[in-house]
């Protein structure tokens, strides 16, 4: 079984005690499943990846086969007539697969990306152009490489805390380089700050404020000691931002200071001639990325006390812009918020009409939790996610699984214990 679920490039998330019991499984795009021993040897794999592209031929109306053998192997699926295909996914022996399908005339299908948003799409246009060969290969972002891997977690008053947080919670965090460090190079430190609304914005995420700081490091000769980073945490003011006051303490003379544009660094006049004044008394060179600025000539100062000055100009002007949206649409009862799991959108807009009303699938959920909550009421609530996991309860809304966070959400706002 081991040696099969090796071939497919899957993994064993939860290996069963008893041949006669399911295991917990994941395949190589991610699902989860559970399967016996004897099922996974007599054939048994992910169904979800199967359905999928099976459920895409038939809403095309292809005919097709499955499992059928063609030469001198069993292809998944097998399109025979007007246009010959096999479609397959990841496997050991792939490299045989082609070399016997090319053999046998037929044009291949190879699908490594069942999660793809356009997937039909792409299988419809390879096929109606009888395009002799499609790899639709599973994209992996590449991580930053830098050495900036040591982290440290700061409380409320800016002192070390020993809870580490998930890439979700808010708070400040330092990632930093192990010493020693080289001599032969100038230090660099990167200064990070996203608030909960601009992580989901393009360009404005950890990952992508990192990766562009790190490559100005390489750009300057630079070696990238610190990352200083405030998660989840507003520009307005220096408040709660405690990276940003230990990178100000930490600071020696001669380093440099990354940040990629001005409201990263401060979205107050105020308080951004403050910071370049600290940083300025400590030796210290300050690189803006946006504006590729140098601090430290007139011209410069001027161009950064403007850009400042415009920065909290927008944050005023859209800070009074959507105080008067909030107002008007709570005044004529058009205020629509995020419904709760469980309930859904009113499509009756009218007045006195309630914002939400139950979803009766979502609420079926609810329901399944409370039953198996009576099942399991020791368990903690990580562990109850990874039993609602291998039972293959429905997960909430767009998640691929139950996380702890989410359902303790869900379970104390509808009194599950």
């Amino acid at each position: 079984m081991e040696e099969i679920i090796r071939q497919k490039k899957g993994k064993i998330v939860k290996l069963s005690s008893s041949i006669f019991e399911e295991h917990l499984l994941e395949c190589y795009n991610s699902h989860q499943f559970s399967a016996t021993q004897n099922d996974i040897l007599h054939g048994k794999w992910c169904t979800e990846c199967d359905n999928k592209i099976l459920s895409i031929l038939k809403n095309l109306s292809i005919p097709h086969y499955i499992d059928k053998k063609i030469g001198d192997f069993t292809y998944p699926i097998v399109i025979q007539g007007e246009r010959n295909y096999l479609i397959f996914s990841n496997v050991e022996n792939r490299e045989d697969m082609i070399h016997n399908g090319k053999k046998e005339k037929f044009h291949l299908i190879i699908i490594d990306d069942l999660d793809n948003k356009d997937l039909e799409k792409i299988i419809w246009e390879t096929i109606k152009t009888n395009k002799p060969y499609l790899h639709l290969e599973k994209i992996v972002e590449k991580k930053v490489t830098h050495g900036c891997l040591l982290t440290k977690y700061l409380d409320k008053d800016g002192n070390e805390s020993s809870k580490e947080r998930n890439e979700e919670e808010e708070g400040s965090v330092i990632k930093y380089a192990p010493t020693p460090y080289p001599d032969y190079m100038k230090k660099v430190v990167g200064y990070i700050r996203v608030s909960t609304v601009m992580q989901v914005q393009d360009g404005f995420s950890l990952e992508a404020q990192e990766a562009k700081i790190y490559r100005e490091s390489e750009k300057i000769n630079g070696f990238l000691r610190a990352f200083y980073i405030d998660r989840g945490i507003s520009g307005g003011s220096m408040n709660k931002r405690k990276s940003l006051e230990q990178m100000l303490v930490d600071l020696k003379q001669g380093e440099w200071i990354i940040v990629n544009s001005v409201s990263r660094l401060a979205r107050n006049t105020k308080d951004l001639l403050s910071i370049v004044e600290m940083i300025e008394e400590k030796g210290c060179h300050l690189l803006i990325l946006d504006l590729n600025l140098d601090i430290t000539s007139p011209s410069g100062k001027l161009i950064l006390t403007l850009m400042g000055s415009q920065a909290q100009f927008e944050r005023e002007i859209t800070s009074e812009r959507v105080k008067g949206v909030m107002q008007h649409l709570k005044k004529t009862g058009a205020l629509r918020t995020k419904p709760p799991f469980g309930m859904k959108m009113n499509p009756d807009h009218s007045t006195g009409a309630p914002i939400h009303i139950r979803d009766e699938k979502e609420q079926r959920i609810i329901e399944q939790l409370r039953v198996m909550r009576r099942e399991y009421p020791k368990e903690t609530v990580t562990n109850f996610a990874e039993i609602l996991n291998w039972k293959k309860v429905k997960p909430p809304r767009k998640s691929k699984k139950w996380y702890h966070k989410s359902l303790r959400t869900i379970m104390d706002r509808e009194g599950i214990k």
